[in-house]
């Protein structure tokens, strides 16, 4: 399974239009967070969707993950895991056997 990272909450950092979104190895690997080095973290069940970019992102699948968030109350940062169907998806453009997508049309 991979592992990826994002800033659930760019207003508590620093004003982006972006959310940040990187390969790390293990959500739970530090007991301090990556972006400020805080201690001060939980973790939460999440729901999210991830849409492809641009205009024809609106023709592919929304792909939905349901992972366990590792989140800095500090700084808002982060963590989470995509499943390995999930991820098929998502670098394929298409949807796979087993994944949680939403077809469009």
């Amino acid at each position: 399974m991979y592992h990826w990272a994002s800033t659930v909450f760019p207003w508590l950092s620093r004003p982006t239009n972006l959310v940040r979104v990187r390969c790390v190895m293990s959500a739970q690997s530090s007991s301090h967070c990556r972006s400020c080095q805080s201690a001060n973290k939980r973790t939460f069940n999440g729901e999210i969707a991830i849409h492809f970019r641009g205009l024809e992102g609106l023709e592919k699948p929304i792909v939905w993950v349901f992972p366990k968030l590792l989140v800095c109350l500090h700084c808002g940062f982060a963590e989470f895991s995509v499943p390995e169907r999930e991820l098929q998806v998502l670098e394929q453009g298409f949807p796979v056997e087993g994944a949680v997508v939403l077809r469009k049309g």
